[in-house]
């Protein structure tokens, strides 16, 4: 097969990585992926050989806009739950501790998905945390015990950061391709490069509270290990969400 001939084929491999990135398909993109990287190796090519200038774009790292995560039931919660959805698909979390915002880095797509995935999830253990404290209520109820509202918050936190990680064991278990661990290694460089270039000190926030309520947080992390990642972020094919199971 002739150079050009290569060079066309691992573009439409590109591309298609590309476009099922965009839409949450990370198997399809992995798998393109892998073949990109077998003929680059096997015909001696690099990617500059081959990048056409929209895929360059499409491998350009962004910043996102600015994400709150104050909140009334603690600013820890949103900023791990971001962080964790960010290390395992392509991303990164920064975080700015006065104004209490934090922005993704990414390509653009994957930037998209990331946002996209955590406004969901954010929705899902908010709307859980207020169930299990209905549930933790009526077991005190039960136990002739009464739950203050101190007590009532305190198991509302300790739940939602509970659901971080569980949701990283939940990723953890998923065992990596040769394909995404070339991906993850790849994407990293591109941000490590970006945060250089634009002198940008990278930060994680702490992994818990004090004062944890240990049964909530342990429901907490119950439901983040049931987050069906089996379609990965975004819409299946059947353009359905990703579910607790």
């Amino acid at each position: 097969m002739e150079r050009e001939d290569i060079i066309a084929k691992i573009r439409k491999l590109l591309k298609l990585q590309y476009s099922a990135e965009k839409i949450g398909s990370t198997g399809e993109a992995f798998q393109a992926a892998k073949m990109v990287q077998k003929l680059l190796l096997e015909y001696n090519l690099q990617m500059s050989d081959v990048e056409e200038h929209g895929q360059q774009e499409s491998t350009k790292i962004v910043e996102s806009d600015g994400i709150p995560y104050a909140d009334q039931y603690g600013n820890t919660w949103k900023l791990i739950l971001l962080n964790t959805i960010c290390e395992f698909n392509l991303c990164r979390c920064l975080y700015n501790g006065q104004t209490r915002r934090m922005n993704i880095l990414g390509t653009e797509a994957n930037v998209i998905i990331v946002k996209d995935f955590y406004q969901y999830l954010l929705k899902v253990f908010t709307r859980l945390s207020m169930e299990r404290l209905n549930e933790a209520q009526n077991e005190a109820i039960r136990s002739h015990r009464f739950l203050t509202e101190d007590k009532k918050k305190d198991y509302v936190r300790s739940y939602l950061e509970g659901t971080s990680s569980g949701l990283r064991e939940n990723y953890e278990c998923r065992q990596a391709t040769v394909a995404e661990t070339g991906l993850v290694l790849c994407h990293k460089n591109l941000i490590d490069d970006f945060c250089k270039q634009q002198q940008i000190r990278l930060r994680k926030g702490s992994r818990r509270s004090f004062g944890t309520n240990e049964a909530a947080y342990a429901t907490g992390v119950k439901d983040g290990r049931q987050v069906n990642l089996s379609q990965q972020i975004g819409t299946d094919s059947r353009g359905r969400r990703p579910q607790i199971k």
